[in-house]
């Protein structure tokens, strides 16, 4: 009987960690972009909340934990890549209102 085995998160999370700074430094390098300390942040958490968020729909155990923490990672991420461009403030509320949402429906799931 084969059973379905589903990854650890850490060393997933730490390939796509090393990956994603391994792309900003050959594109800060190569020049492609100018390169701004504050974007760092961008390029750290944009792919780890992306993975995070992933892995808590394939997870069984603690989903809503990993997809609350992916949603805050990736909202950081995206505050960083465009503050310049977009209010952080809007990324914070509608970060708050999708934590909001992952709690009820998180909560209904667990009355049924």
């Amino acid at each position: 009987m084969k059973t379905k085995r589903l990854l650890n998160y850490g060393p997933v999370a730490l390939a796509i960690l090393i990956m994603s700074i391994g792309f900003a430094a050959i594109i800060y390098g190569a020049n492609i972009i100018p390169f701004n300390v504050l974007n760092i942040p961008a390029w750290i958490f944009c792919p780890l909340g992306a993975y995070t968020i992933v892995y808590s729909l394939a997870a069984h155990k603690d989903s809503t934990y990993y997809l609350i923490w992916g949603s805050v990672m990736l909202a950081i991420g995206l505050i960083s890549a465009s503050y310049n461009i977009v209010n952080p403030l809007l990324i914070v509320g509608a970060l708050l209102i999708i934590i909001a949402v992952i709690g009820i429906i998180s909560h209904q799931r667990g009355r049924k």
